[in-house]
C-alpha cells in the first residue's frame, strides 16, 4: 500500500477505492476492528474500554447513571448492546446510530498517533450493509486526524526521492489559504527533494500538509526521475525570469484580473467553444508557462494577486478538460442557467441552518463542513463566520483558524459584541489573559448589559479558582440577551 505505516493511509484506500472488509489496528495490548461496506465504516469492535458503547452512550448522556451502572445486565450473547437497549426502549434509533458514529470516530482518532501499530485491511465479501450507515465523515476524520498529529520523520521519509503532482481538488474547503497555494504549486509536477519549502511552513508542517493532501487524494505521488532531475529542472532553473521581466508579467496579471471574472472558461483559455482536447491543453499550458507562481522569483511579492489569476486560469481548464464538467459546462452556458443570486443565498441559507443544527447538537466537526460551504456561497455574511469561529473553538487542532474568523467578523461588524466575547473566551481558554481582558472588555464597552461578557471579566478580575477560566459556554452568544 504504502511505506507510511499509518491509519489515514488505509482509510484513504478503503474510502476512496469502495472497498469492503475489516481494518485491524493492534498495538501491544489494544486491538480494534473497523467493518467498513464499499468504504463506508458502520462497526468497530475495541477492546479500550473508554471506547465501548456503552461507555459512549454515558459519556454523551444518552442514558442514565442507573442504566450505565447495570449496563453489564443488559449484555447478551445473542444480539448486540446496542440492539438490546433500543428494544427495551432505554434508546431510540436515532440515538444508536449517533453514538455508533461517536465510537467509530472515537476509536479511529485515537490511533491517528501511532506510527508503529500493526495495521492490516482484509477484503471481506461476506460483509452486509447496515440498514442505515451511522454518518462518518471519513474525509472530514483524516483532515481532523492529521492536524493533531505530532509530525513523525517517517513522513519526511516517504516524500523524499519522490514527485508530486495535483490530482484534483475537492477537498480544498478543508485547507488554509497558505495550504491552499501550496497545492495550486503542484499544478505542474514537483520533485520534493529540489522544492523549496516556502515561507510560512516550518519542515514538520510542509511535510504535514503533504501528507494530508496525499490522505485526502489530491495528490499523485510517485519515484521521482532522475533523469528528469537533472535535465529538465535545470532547464527550469536556468530560464527563471529576471526581476524586470516579472514585473512585466505582473502588470499583464493586473490586466487579466480586471477581465477574468466577466470571461467564460474558453475566453479566458483564448480558445473556440469547438476546440478539441489538445487546443485546450496547449492554450493552458501557453499561460502557465507565463502566469504559474513558480514562474517568479522567490520573495517576489504579489503572491495573492498571481495565484487568484492563475487559480482562475485552472479552473477553466479543468472544466473543458473533463468531458462531463465540459457538457455541462456548455449547458449552462447555452441555457444561460447560473446560479442567480437568490439561489446563491437560498442554498447558503440551507447550509447555515443544517451548520446551526448540527452545532447545537455537539457535532462540531460535520458543523464545520456545512457552514464552511455556506460561506463558500455567500461570503459576506458575518453570521455565517461567528458560528463557524464557534464551532472551530471547541476542536483543539482548529483553535488558530477560529482566532481568525472571529477577526474576520469583527473587520465585518466591528460593533458586533458577540464577536470580540467569542474571541475573548478562546484567549482565556488558552491562557492569554491579557488578550482576553481586552476583547471581553471591548465587548462590554458595545454593550454594557452583555450579562456574558460582565460574568467573565468579574472571573478574570476575581479569584482565580482551580480548573481555568474556560467554562463558559459559547453556544449562548447566539441566544438573544434578555
Amino acid at each position: 500500500m504504502s511505506s507510511v505505516n499509518h491509519v489515514a493511509v488505509f482509510l484513504k484506500d478503503i474510502f476512496f477505492h469502495s472497498r469492503t472488509g475489516r481494518l485491524s489496528v493492534k498495538k501491544k495490548d489494544t486491538e480494534k476492528y473497523f467493518f467498513f461496506y464499499e468504504g463506508k465504516p458502520f462497526k468497530v469492535k475495541t477492546n479500550v474500554k473508554s471506547e465501548r458503547l456503552g461507555e459512549i452512550l454515558f459519556k454523551t448522556q444518552t442514558i442514565k447513571p442507573e442504566i450505565y451502572d447495570r449496563i453489564d445486565d443488559y449484555i447478551t450473547s445473542d444480539q448486540p448492546l446496542g440492539e438490546t437497549l433500543k428494544k427495551t426502549g432505554i434508546i431510540t434509533e436515532n440515538d444508536l446510530k449517533e453514538a455508533l458514529a461517536f465510537q467509530i470516530r472515537e476509536s479511529l482518532l485515537n490511533v491517528f498517533s501511532c506510527f508503529d501499530a500493526e495495521i492490516s485491511f482484509q477484503e471481506r465479501k461476506d460483509l452486509k450493509p447496515p440498514d442505515e450507515f451511522p454518518v462518518v465523515d471519513i474525509p472530514f476524520l483524516i483532515d481532523y486526524g492529521i492536524r493533531r498529529l505530532k509530525y513523525d520523520s517517517v513522513l519526511r521519509k516517504f516524500f523524499l526521492g519522490k514527485k508530486v503532482s495535483l490530482k484534483n481538488r475537492k477537498y480544498e474547503h478543508f485547507l488554509t489559504d497558505e495550504e491552499k497555494i501550496l497545492l495550486d504549486r503542484f499544478s505542474t509536477t514537483q520533485i520534493i527533494d529540489q522544492m523549496a519549502i516556502p515561507a510560512r511552513f516550518s519542515n514538520e508542517s510542509f511535510f504535514k500538509a503533504l501528507f494530508l493532501f496525499y490522505c485526502l487524494d489530491m495528490i499523485d505521488v510517485s519515484a521521482a526521475d532522475t533523469s528528469y532531475r537533472k535535465d529538465d529542472y535545470n532547464k527550469e532553473k536556468q530560464g527563471k525570469e529576471t526581476i524586470s521581466q516579472a514585473e512585466a508579467r505582473l502588470e499583464e496579471i493586473k490586466e487579466l484580473k480586471s477581465t477574468l471574472r466577466n470571461k467564460n472558461y474558453y475566453e479566458i483559455l483564448g480558445v473556440s467553444r469547438v476546440a478539441t482536447e489538445e487546443e485546450i491543453k496547449k492554450a493552458y499550458f501557453a499561460l502557465a508557462r507565463k502566469y504559474h507562481p513558480d514562474c517568479f522569483p522567490n520573495g517576489f511579492g504579489n503572491e495573492a494577486l498571481i495565484n487568484e489569476v492563475f487559480d482562475l486560469i485552472t479552473t477553466a481548464y479543468r472544466t473543458l478538460s473533463d468531458p462531463g464538467k465540459r457538457k455541462r459546462y456548455d449547458a449552462q452556458l447555452a441555457e444561460g442557467a447560473q446560479d442567480s443570486v437568490d439561489d446563491l443565498v437560498k442554498k447558503a441559507e440551507i447550509k447555515y441552518r443544517q451548520g446551526r443544527t448540527l452545532f447545537q447538537q455537539g457535532l462540531y466537526e460535520e458543523a464545520i463542513i456545512f457552514l464552511e460551504e455556506a460561506i463558500r456561497l455567500r461570503k459576506n455574511k458575518p453570521d455565517y463566520y461567528l458560528l463557524l469561529a464557534m464551532a472551530e473553538a471547541k476542536l483543539p487542532a482548529f483553535k488558530k483558524k477560529a482566532e481568525e474568523d472571529f477577526l474576520k467578523v469583527i473587520e465585518m461588524e466591528p460593533w458586533n459584541p458577540e464577536a470580540y466575547l467569542g474571541l475573548g473566551l478562546l484567549y482565556l481558554g488558552e491562557g492569554l489573559k491579557i488578550k482576553a481582558r481586552k476583547y471581553i472588555s471591548k465587548a462590554l464597552e458595545i454593550d454594557p448589559e452583555h450579562h456574558q461578557a460582565r460574568a467573565a471579566l468579574e472571573k478574570l478580575d476575581g479569584e482565580k479558582k482551580k480548573g481555568g477560566f474556560f467554562s463558559f459556554d459559547l453556544s449562548k452568544l447566539f441566544k438573544k440577551k434578555k
